[in-house]
């Protein structure tokens, strides 16, 4: 009986609720760990669909258009999901077309243009990559 007041109503109080969160901890650790491993799989698999898909000649000459040509191009970079592409004419480049082709947000700053592709960046590098540029 003396062991049994030295537990007092607030102390057995608190043990219940420990004791009723420490799976939802558990739970939310687990679910955690899982939709990170989910997320990397989902990533390697989506980078493993760039890597496969042909380089189309007409995406190609399509971008080239959007800007300005292959000739206006000078050099060409890819930051994550963003391409940052330095151009000669500025004027040349259609910022409305780039949009059209998949681009979240496109910026015209001096002779750089920064779009951002997302998960399609690396592939549309590749497209732009031209011989001597972007290597």
């Amino acid at each position: 009986m003396k062991s049994f007041l030295f537990l007092s109503e607030s102390l057995i109080g608190l043990y219940i609720i420990l004791i009723c969160l420490i799976p939802i901890f558990i739970l939310m650790i687990v679910a955690i760990v899982l939709t990170a491993n989910k997320k990397r799989k989902e990533g390697k698999i989506r980078e493993e669909k760039i890597k496969e898909e042909p380089v189309s000649e007409f995406q190609k000459e399509v971008f080239f258009e959007a800007y300005g040509g292959e000739d206006n191009i000078i050099d060409i970079k890819r930051e994550m999901g963003r391409i940052t592409v330095n151009v000669v004419d500025l004027s040349l480049v259609n910022g409305d077309k780039l949009k059209e082709l998949g681009a979240k947000g496109v910026l015209l700053v001096g002779s750089m243009v920064k779009a951002s592709f997302g998960d399609r960046a690396k592939y549309i590098y590749e497209l732009l990559k031209v011989k001597g540029n972007g290597e």
